[in-house]
């Protein structure tokens, strides 16, 4: 994988593009705007990438061409509650997704998926990236106030117990 940018958060983006320069041209914007794009050189990376941990990934519609997607989608269906992780696909001229089969398929498999027709402007790719880092971080936030949540329900349930059962262990005295 290919790193670049400086993120303070730490946050990063995944780029799959295999052929001409997308990924070395979305990976330049990305940082510009001082996020991190990791250019992966594989399905495969990118989905072992995804498995390891990112916010985002970003991939060209003819990089899911002649391709097993099955990793990848047992992946999105097996994401806790709490996470709707999002893909970026940058898409070549054409219509809608009514008459784009691809489209379709990609959004029925992924769920959370935003198609961004190349070519682009920087500031419509940047703007879409940031959203989506912003969702994630939501999600972030969402998981850590169940977590939360959770806790301070065993920990209240906890004493109940202990007061429930204090009685009982009083008897047997």
């Amino acid at each position: 994988m290919t790193k670049s940018g400086n993120s303070e958060t730490g946050e990063r983006t995944l780029i799959l593009a295999p052929r001409g320069r997308d990924a070395v041209l979305a990976q330049g914007i990305l940082r510009e705007a001082d996020l991190r794009g990791d250019i992966c050189a594989s399905f495969l990376e990118l989905v072992a990438g995804i498995r390891a941990g990112c916010e985002l990934a970003m991939i060209t519609e003819e990089a899911f061409r002649d391709i097993d997607m099955r990793s990848l989608v047992e992946w999105v269906s097996q994401q806790p509650a709490w996470s709707d992780f999002p893909f970026i696909v940058l898409t070549e001229h054409g219509g809608g997704i009514e008459r784009n089969p691809t489209a379709a398929r990609l959004t029925e498999a992924l769920g959370s998926v935003s198609f961004l027709e190349r070519p682009f402007h920087p500031t419509t790719l940047i703007s879409v990236v940031r959203t989506h880092l912003r969702g994630r971080r939501r999600q972030y936030e969402c998981r850590k106030l169940n977590e939360e949540r959770r806790r301070t329900h065993r920990q209240r349930r906890g004493p109940r117990y202990l007061d429930h059962d204090l009685p009982a262990a009083l008897r047997s005295r």
